[in-house]
């Protein structure tokens, strides 16, 4: 896991969960910049509009938190890209979203057992491989789209 930071937010990226879907380059290319080292500066924007964008993340390879003296709201931490997700009282739901032409997007508090009954993962929101192309399986890496894989009409 990687972790970028100021003084009002902390920025995770967990790259073995990232589906590719690049909302956070569409949405706020300032921050995220793949042709950039470090490809994340959270200096470029508001903490706010990097919170706003995180919690669109369909993986949750991003997530932020708040530390210590922040003057961000600690309300507007607590959607589905904050990392204490799974201990906020909104996550009593499981929603499963159907991506069109891509993964299913789990969000929520679930688990996720492998088939020798062994937890992958727990809580939070991940993307899930639809076309069985993933070479995560079951996590979607973005294979769907690069192969030109089409389901949905």
């Amino acid at each position: 896991m990687k972790e970028y930071s100021n003084k009002d937010l902390i920025v995770y990226w967990e790259p073995e969960r990232c589906s590719h879907s690049a909302i956070c380059l569409k949405r706020l290319p300032s921050v995220f910049d793949v042709d950039r080292r470090p490809w994340v500066n959270i200096n470029a924007a508001s903490p706010e509009e990097i919170i706003k964008t995180i919690d669109e993340c369909p993986s949750g390879a991003l997530k932020y938190s708040l530390p210590e003296g922040s003057s961000v709201n600690p309300d507007l931490a607590k959607g589905p890209g904050s990392r204490d997700a799974a201990s906020n009282a909104a996550a009593s739901l499981v929603r499963i979203k159907v991506i069109r032409n891509g993964p299913l997007v789990l969000e929520g508090p679930y688990q996720l057992q492998d088939v020798d009954g062994s937890i992958k993962q727990e809580t939070g929101k991940t993307s899930l491989c639809r076309c069985g192309l993933s070479e995560k399986r079951p996590f979607c890496d973005g294979t769907h789209y690069r192969k030109g894989w089409k389901v949905d009409s």
